[in-house]
């Protein structure tokens, strides 16, 4: 006799596209996956990984049970779940007693439910009284988070799903789409397919490329010259939108001075893509209806990584193509949720809902909303996720709590 099944919808825990699942659950356990066709971001479209993605929840080597080192070079030992919360709770409020909210910290991560990322951010800063909370996020899209917020003010994302089906020109730079985001990839094909085109900037002619309309080959960490050489051209050749830059922008006026250093003669001697690639590009975006830009670590693991998104934003901004269907500025995540814990404020000098430990009147909201004391809330010890690391290694941080990720101790950085 065979044990009923039930059908419970989540999303796929991978490469941050949040592709909508359905998972026939038998006995606690998955015994098969399959897309959910009523999901609006892969109407039941699955890549291999979210196909495949009960494997690892009921593969062996998966932690059952909770373990713990009653001497820190002894073997772990299997212990009861309730004893493993209260000893640790107890070992955290020694270390919090002894030396003060500055010696503990967390380490989390996009791959949390935007709950746990609030509960985890509130549990620190709120009931701690310390800002030693880092993500895996900070060397990942952080340098996505700060170009938005610099260019447009907030950090996220101008767009949804929906402008894929509308936009007539994508420009992919520094991501491989096909093997990195392969169902949001297919959604773009299936535009490109409709008469889109497709312009893909990468040092390496990946599969993502070789659907490209026009693929250029840029010398590594040559990415800022080519976003400017690219407005060098838009202005140059009219294909700027001077009512919208009038009405939304500031600090035009700089600008044409400034883009006289990058000539499309200068450009190819930086980046190695010839004049005539950088004139189709510049004229496939500025005669373009509707146009988007999609980037991910290519960009933003990079010792420049903000400019960069700066320089994309200003593409958009130059050309009112931003916040209307089909066009945008649209960074592509690597977690399912790391735009939520950047929502949620959990890393640094973040609070809730795009709120900022640097600003009073948010610290005196969050208070109010928390029902803690004043000044709870604080400036203090804001270094970020590499002066956390060194102050574990220096013993000032007694405790740290990493939470879903296992990108430890950091991600190398480097400029592409």
């Amino acid at each position: 006799m065979t044990s009923p099944t039930t059908a419970i919808k989540s999303v796929c825990p991978y490469c941050g596209v949040g592709c909508g699942i359905v998972m026939e659950v038998a006995d606690q356990r998955i015994i098969k996956v399959v897309g959910d066709k009523e999901h609006p971001t892969n109407r039941g479209r699955l890549c291999t990984k979210g196909n495949t993605c009960a494997q690892a929840l009921v593969g062996t080597g998966r932690l059952e049970h909770a373990y713990m080192r009653h001497e820190r070079k002894q073997e772990p030992k299997r212990v009861e779940i309730n004893s493993a919360i209260k000893e640790t709770a107890r070992r955290l409020r020694e270390i919090l007693d002894s030396h003060g909210p500055e010696a503990i910290a967390l380490y989390v991560s996009g791959q949390m439910s935007i709950e746990s990322q609030y509960l985890a951010n509130k549990l620190v800063k709120g009931y701690l009284g310390s800002n030693n909370i880092e993500s895996n996020s900070r060397l990942c899209m952080a340098s996505a988070g700060s170009g938005y917020k610099l260019s447009l003010g907030a950090d996220g994302p101008p767009g949804s799903y929906e402008d894929f089906d509308q936009a007539d020109v994508f420009f992919v730079i520094g991501a491989n789409m096909a093997d990195c985001h392969p169902i949001l990839f297919l959604r773009m094909m299936d535009r490109v397919k409709a008469g889109a085109k497709l312009i893909v900037v990468d040092p390496r002619r990946n599969t993502t490329a070789d659907k490209a309309d026009l693929f250029m080959q840029i010398k590594p960490g040559t990415d800022l010259a080519l976003l400017n050489g690219l407005l060098h051209l838009l202005l140059k050749n009219g294909h700027t939108d001077p009512a919208f830059i009038a009405e939304f922008t500031e600090g035009w006026e700089a600008m044409p001075a400034f883009l006289q250093d990058y000539s499309p003669q200068k450009v190819e001697e930086i980046t190695g893509i010839a004049e005539a690639d950088l004139a189709q590009a510049a004229a496939l975006i500025g005669t373009a209806k509707n146009w988007m830009s999609c980037w991910t670590m290519g960009l933003n693991q990079s010792t420049h990584g903000t400019w960069n998104t700066n320089a994309i934003c200003n593409l958009h901004l130059a050309t009112g193509a931003i916040c209307r269907p089909g066009s945008g500025p649209f960074s592509l995540t690597g977690q399912p949720n790391a735009m939520g814990g950047r929502e949620m404020g959990y890393m640094g000098p973040g609070l809730p809902g795009q709120r900022s430990v640097l600003v009073e009147e948010d610290r005196a909201f969050m208070e109010q909303l928390w029902n803690i004391p004043a000044n709870t809330l604080h400036t203090r010890q804001l270094g970020g996720t590499v002066a956390m690391f060194e102050q574990m290694a220096a013993g000032k941080i007694k405790a740290c709590w990493i939470i879903c990720t296992n990108r430890w101790p950091v991600w190398p950085i480097a400029s592409r």
